[in-house]
């Protein structure tokens, strides 16, 4: 048994730190093409240098082949379809016909459909007080390109982002739904499908060779969103509820804009901060936990289903 307040507190963190990660997403793409490469290639390599990563670590554990393929579900590559190859895909096309933050925005303004199917078929519950904060993250996204307005991003760059997050929020409702472990195996075949799927529009692209130039910024893609972003959203979902996690982690147009405004230039209006403080705001009280609930049974990472 663990405590419910620190599991929440754990689950609040992982959450905050997938948000982070992911708001490095817009800047490091952007810097790609800019590289010379196209979104396929973006997406393909991005996706590639994590899953290496991840295999060099668990062929380095004792049975790390023996658990890796006893880890093997048809469930993890519903999750995949859904966190990878529809948020890989179509948010980084999203990044070539749209700004950085109208792009961080709309992808999570898309998950709104999937909070609701956690509400209706978790059974997750929502209090007064979580149901204010959830309107405080979407309103403050809205007035967050209120400035620039829906036409600050062509059509095409607009509906890219809204299919990405619908698709992202829909992997983490699948992740709970389907109550997958948060192991680095399982994160593995995650991956893994992912990586498959996104060579069919990179090779149909020409599947074009990056330069060594690019290898710093793929890294970084690699490792930072990639790795670290996909790896701290499962580890949160093991501690919280998923329209917690989705909630908490809709701070990621905040972080997106930031590192937008630090490289780019592309700064925020005075509208625009306070619309980022409601979101940011409102992810933290939906990360508070309640008090009144005592002790909760935890899986830790790697126990059996």
């Amino acid at each position: 048994m663990k405590n419910a307040y620190l599991s929440s507190i754990l689950g609040a963190g992982f959450a905050l730190l997938a948000a982070l990660s992911n708001g490095t997403v817009g800047v490091l793409s952007r810097s790609a093409f800019y590289e010379g490469l196209d979104p396929t290639a973006v997406a393909f390599w991005r996706c590639g240098i994590a899953l290496s990563i991840l295999s060099i670590i668990i062929l380095l554990r004792s049975g790390g082949l023996a658990r890796l393929l006893a880890a093997f579900t048809w469930k993890i590559a519903v999750c995949s379809t859904l966190g990878i190859f529809t948020l890989y895909h179509f948010e980084t096309q999203a990044f070539a016909y749209a700004p950085i933050p109208l792009v961080a925005v709309l992808v999570f303004t898309g998950g709104l459909g999937a909070i609701a199917l956690d509400i209706l078929i978790l059974k997750e519950r929502v209090t007064t007080r979580k149901a204010f904060a959830m309107a405080m993250v979407f309103l403050g996204g809205y007035f967050l390109i209120a400035g620039d307005g829906m036409m600050a991003g062509s059509i095409i760059g607009i509906s890219l982002a809204l299919i990405a997050g619908l698709g992202y929020a829909s992997f983490i409702f699948a992740w709970k739904f389907f109550k997958l472990r948060s192991s680095l195996e399982t994160f593995w075949w995650f991956l893994a499908y992912g990586f498959v799927m996104l060579a069919v529009p990179y090779a149909w692209s020409g599947a074009p060779i990056p330069s060594v130039n690019t290898f710093p910024t793929l890294l970084a893609l690699g490792v930072i969103p990639s790795f670290c972003g996909f790896y701290c959203t499962i580890l949160a979902l093991q501690h919280i509820e998923a329209y917690k996690t989705q909630v908490i982690e809709s701070s990621e147009p905040f972080f997106s804009a930031l590192f937008a405004a630090m490289f780019f230039g592309e700064w925020l209006t005075g509208p625009e901060m306070l619309a980022a403080l409601a979101i940011i705001v409102g992810a933290l009280i939906t990360s508070v936990p309640e008090r009144r609930v005592v002790s909760m049974q935890v899986r830790s990472i790697g126990e059996g289903e």
